[in-house]
């Protein structure tokens, strides 16, 4: 039977509005994609823009460091120790910090030093004893024996083929902290801050605060900086025998940094005697820590470098995050 012409029309009619409601979709989901890519892309632009930010203040405190005019004493007091804080013109904020690797313990002398007294694993098992781990030799023996180059000791590859899965340790310098979790009896636990009942105490120490991983390439001991390193460092180098030194030594260093080890001599003979070799009053490596923030959104950069004797400053790791 042939369709009336109304039929025909109101079919049509039905036919043109499913055509126009699928194009008013199809433009709503279009609209929808357009304004999520373009909100990923101002998202993606502001993280390029905090991410150079970031680098940015980084280098500026690279700067100062480079513009230090004696390189024989390295102390809080100075220009490029002091953290620097800027509110930019676009909104975004930023902050740098340089830290001196000498104010800590390098894990990497364990390596390197053949010292007959007051050795790295010395050093190691008071420095963290004094920041609360009273069982620390195993944990220091095992580290010893991840860095070696031999496969002679209680914990090397035989050791760790019998893990779950089995692996062999490096036996090299440590590049990054993570490294540490892998040794035998080191945790994360180790690395929490601790609450500071009392600033005298003796193992109030904090881990993390004292040793630190030096990413470089290192044939002695990276020294202790006398004038930046803390009571617990200190300590570590010393033993226990010299608190009072290290007391008064701490107690000097307020008044005036030390410009030269002859200084500390004359005022501690026993103590620079205990500290020979293992300290001096400036430093050669150093950490910086940027970060640019902006609408509840951060980057961040943490740069190791080596100041070399005539100044130049050398980038040894650069990492770039986010928060």
């Amino acid at each position: 039977m042939a369709c009336r012409p109304s039929a025909r029309s109101g079919m049509a009619l039905i036919l043109t509005l499913s055509a126009i409601v699928l194009a008013g979709g199809l433009a709503l989901l279009l609209q929808a994609r357009a304004v999520a890519l373009a909100r990923t892309e101002k998202t993606e632009l502001r993280r390029e823009r905090l991410r150079v930010a970031a680098a940015e203040a980084a280098r500026e405190a690279l700067w100062t460091l480079a513009a230090d005019e004696d390189l024989n004493v390295d102390h809080p007091g100075e220009d490029w120790a002091l953290p620097r804080a800027s509110d930019r013109e676009d909104g975004v904020s930023t902050f740098a910090v340089i830290e001196d690797a000498g104010r800590f313990y390098n894990w990497n002398n364990l390596a390197v030093s053949n010292r007959a007294s007051r050795t790295p694993v010395n050093i190691l098992v008071d420095l963290m004893t004094f920041c609360g781990d009273f069982s620390p030799l195993v944990r220091v023996e095992a580290l010893a024996d991840y860095l070696d180059a031999d496969d002679e000791g209680t914990y090397e590859s035989a050791f760790y083929r019998r893990r779950t899965p089995p692996w062999s340790p490096p036996n090299r310098l440590l590049w990054a902290p993570a490294e540490l979790l892998r040794v035998h009896e080191f945790s994360p636990e180790l690395f929490r801050p601790r609450d500071r009942t009392r600033s005298d105490e003796l193992f109030n120490g904090d881990l993390a605060s004292c040793a630190v991983v030096v990413p470089a390439a290192i044939l002695e001991p990276v020294p202790v900086n006398v004038n930046t390193a803390g009571r617990e460092v200190l300590m570590g180098l010393t033993g226990l025998e010299q608190e009072a030194a290290v007391r008064t030594l701490l107690a000097l260093r307020q008044v005036k940094p030390f410009e030269s080890l002859s200084m500390m001599f004359m005022a501690s003979p026993e103590l620079a005697a205990a500290l020979e070799g293992s300290i001096g009053t400036s430093s050669v490596f150093f950490r910086v820590r940027a970060r640019a923030s902006l609408d509840g959104q951060s980057r961040t950069v943490m740069a190791w470098v080596r100041r070399e004797a005539s100044g130049d400053i050398r980038i040894l790791q650069w990492l770039e995050g986010e928060g």
